[in-house]
């Protein structure tokens, strides 16, 4: 009994010992991504043609042992009793391998490309009626089978690119036959991550649900039916807006090759927000091309060289082209490019990044003010150019400013300040400007205007040509006329020289140099006049006799040279008399406006109440303003106007004759009844301009109440008009700001547009209310 009883024992131990590997077994077999499929433990044949079997059969491929394999120098197939639908596959091999898939008369019905190594993977679309699978190239083969179900989830993926831009992150990731993938994200590193977005069938995406200057987590997850693949490596980026984005090229993936018309490959480098890496384009071009055409008013490029940007049209004709004059800044181009269908960069050898706008986003760079000079009451100064639409000049009493605006919307990229008082300091500052707003400050420079023994010549402030001869100009200096006694330069052997637009009478000159100087005077067929040499350095010298016709003044000698000029009279044509002078009578005031005169310094504005004359002087404004508001007279009383032109060479004669009547008037407001609720206002401006407004009745009786009470002496004087249907662009509304008096009469056109008279009441603007720019 006892030996019957150990016997038992044994045999119970030895059934749990095999009950173990075989539930081992079982697990392990379930657990095995390579079963579970139409191919589990069969033997596969091998030959040079799928379906003519040379050679014994192949078992290592199906034995879920992927550490053994075979040599694929033939390919390997297996043919089913009957027909199967096969949705994924899985094989490990040393290399891409194909799957072709037959229906039983051995046609190919599909064939398919691994995408990964040892994964499973799902194919396209289920390939229906297979009869025969074959599988072909991946030199070394370990294992292979095919489903009609995966058994298991497939590889992880990883994500290859990522970049950010305003409110965005695009990413793509490696495909590893997956039936889709999942999207995660997180806003700590590591996670825990929420879904984003499922069933991706693509391996890209763009999230669009970010908030800008927070850093992101993602992961991307790879799923089939048989479940989800384990996360791929995180990847962290941070959204924002800068200089580079809100552009037509924001992300895009660009061309790249020799020319237009043969690609070679493509990059995302220069379109990805992020400056810190760049592409090498050599010879090679770099463009894109607009699914439709856009206008385009700004560019951005940051180089290491300076780089040319094309503009084609959908001809492919060049429309234009644009060297930016600045390195990583946003350029306004001189005018905005129309009807663009592609965008070509050229040169700059390494680049970073590249944009092109509708509308800038960003200012441009701050500027430098790179020359500054003083004379008698006048300050010139220069800046770089850094592709602005325009710059703002302001200037200040005080170092450090607060600065005052001096002048706004200047194009060019030099001023000159006339308002200024001899003997005190001045600090400049300058701006540059386009649609998305203003630059820094350059840094301040300061100068003292004043009147010294250099100034008062006919060569004050100008940039007088230098060279071997002045047949041969060859640079230019300004440090000789700028009135600063403390620089200076070499002349050497070279002639200084400037040549005047109209002949002049020279009569003293100056010269402070090391050496004795000599100065020469020629005529506009460049005869030889005459020549001086100062007797005394330093001082202003009476020539012995004025010289007369003088176009070009030549200074040679004088080895190094720190002022020079000559000083004399103008021999000009006599100045023009202003044309079309008009006048109109308001209340206590006459408005007047004429056309300007080509060099004409001041006009001066003259008064009569007799048709004819005699004219007294009432009035003078600058060259610069074509415009008078007399407020010194009565209503009632006719009065007539002249004015004249002050030019170097004197006054020139009158205009013709102008008069008004001022006189006081109420103006009657129909009743809303009568007057219709609705009217095309038209407004004429003393430029001659008409400003034409569809408005409600309501803001047209805002506007005449607000006129009158201006011409009473009271409210803004500024009226500010809303355009309604004429809002054109992308702007919540848009505004005309009418000034009081530039304004010569207006007229109401009133009619019924059946709305009612109930629109909005346009209000009076205090121009001193930042609030309402």
């Amino acid at each position: 009994m006892k030996t019957g009883k150990k016997l038992s024992l044994f045999v119970f131990l030895f059934a749990v010992m095999l009950y173990s590997v075989m539930a081992s077994s079982s697990v392990y077999a379930a657990a095995s991504k390579y079963r579970g499929g139409l191919l589990d433990s069969v033997t596969l044949q091998t030959g040079t043609t799928v379906g003519q079997p040379s050679s014994t059969g192949v078992t290592l491929l199906t034995d879920d042992n992927p550490s053994n394999y075979i040599s694929m120098t033939k390919p390997v197939w297996y043919s089913f009793s009957t027909p199967q639908q096969i949705n994924s596959v899985i094989v490990k091999s040393d290399a891409r391998a194909v799957v072709e898939f037959y229906d039983a008369n051995l046609n190919l019905l599909y064939s398919y490309t691994t995408a990964t190594s040892d994964g499973v993977e799902t194919l396209p679309s289920p390939v229906n009626n297979v009869s025969t699978v074959a599988l072909k190239q991946g030199a070394y083969a370990y294992e292979w089978n095919v489903f009609t179900t995966p058994s298991a989830a497939p590889l992880p993926t990883t994500i290859t690119w990522i970049q950010a831009g305003d409110k965005s992150v695009d990413m793509d990731w490696s495909s590893t036959g997956a039936k889709f993938y999942n999207v995660k994200r997180s806003t700590s590193a590591g996670g825990p991550y929420a879904i984003l977005a499922s069933n991706i069938s693509g391996t890209s995406y763009t999230d669009t649900t970010v908030t800008n200057n927070t850093t992101y987590y993602y992961v991307v997850t790879a799923v089939n039916e048989a479940g989800e693949s384990a996360a791929s490596p995180e990847k962290a980026i941070k959204p924002e807006a800068t200089k580079y984005t809100g552009g037509l090229l924001d992300r895009i993936t660009l061309k790249m090759g020799p020319s237009t018309a043969n690609p070679t490959s493509t990059v995302r480098l220069l379109t990805d927000n992020n400056p810190s890496n760049y592409i090498s384009i050599n010879n090679s071009l770099v463009w894109h091309n607009f699914t439709t055409p856009q206008e385009i008013s700004a560019v951005i490029v940051k180089a290491d060289a300076k780089s040319t940007i094309e503009f084609y049209d959908a001809a492919q004709n060049l429309i234009n082209s644009y060297t930016p004059v600045t390195n990583d800044g946003v350029e306004s181009l001189p005018e905005p490019v129309k009807n663009v269908s592609s965008v070509v960069l050229k040169k700059g050898a390494y680049i970073y990044e590249w944009n092109v706008f509708g509308k800038p986003t960003t200012p441009p760079l701050a500027t430098t003010i790179t020359w500054i000079q003083a004379g008698d009451k006048t300050v010139d100064f220069d800046w770089t150019s850094t592709g602005a639409k325009f710059y703002n000049v302001k200037r200040s009493t005080s170092p450090g400013g607060p600065y005052a605006l001096l002048a706004t919307n200047v194009t060019a990229t030099s001023y000159t300040d006339t308002k200024v008082t001899n003997n005190t300091i001045y600090y400049y500052v300058v701006t540059a400007v386009n649609e998305a707003g203003e630059s820094a400050p350059s840094p301040e420079r300061s100068i003292k205007p004043t009147a010294t023994k250099y100034t008062g010549g006919l060569l004050d402030r100008i940039a007088l040509k230098m060279g071997a001869s002045t047949a041969a100009s060859t640079s230019t200096t300004r440090l000789l006329t700028d009135n600063d006694g403390g620089n200076y330069i070499n002349i050497g052997t070279s002639v200084v020289w400037h040549t005047f637009s109209s002949p002049k009478i020279v009569e003293a000159v100056i010269v402070k140099a090391d050496a004795k100087a000599t100065i020469e005077f020629y005529d506009a067929d460049n005869n030889f006049l005459s020549s001086y040499s100062p007797v005394v350095n330093d001082t202003v010298e009476t020539l012995p006799a004025p010289v007369h016709n003088v176009t070009t003044v030549v200074l040679k000698q004088g080895k190094y040279v720190y002022e020079w000029n000559v000083f004399g009279k103008a021999v000009e044509p006599p100045v023009a008399a202003p044309l079309n002078l008009t006048a109109a009578g308001g209340d206590k005031k006459v408005t007047l406006a004429w056309n300007s005169v080509n060099n004409a310094t001041s006009y001066n504005v003259k008064r009569s109440t007799t048709a004819g004359g005699p004219y007294v002087t009432v009035g003078s404004v600058t060259g610069a303003t074509y415009t008078y508001t007399d407020t010194n007279v009565v209503n009632g009383t006719t009065y007539y106007y002249v004015v004249t032109a002050v030019a170097p060479a004197g006054e020139s004669a009158p205009s013709n004759e102008a008069s008004a009547t001022p006189k006081a008037g109420d103006v009657v407001i129909p009743p809303e009844g009568e007057s219709g609720d609705s009217a095309i206002l038209v407004i004429t401006l003393n430029n001659g301009t008409e400003k034409e407004y569809d408005l409600s009745m309501n803001e047209v009786n805002a506007f005449i109440a607000w006129y009158e009470g201006r011409a009473a002496g009271k409210g803004p004087v500024m009226f500010a008009i809303d355009k309604h249907e004429n809002n054109k662009g992308p702007f919540k509304n848009r505004k005309d700001y009418i000034l009081y008096d530039k304004i010569i009469t207006f007229e109401v056109n009133a009619y019924d547009n059946g709305k009612g008279g109930n629109g909005g009441t346009t209000p009076p603007v205090n121009p001193e209310d930042p609030s309402n720019y």
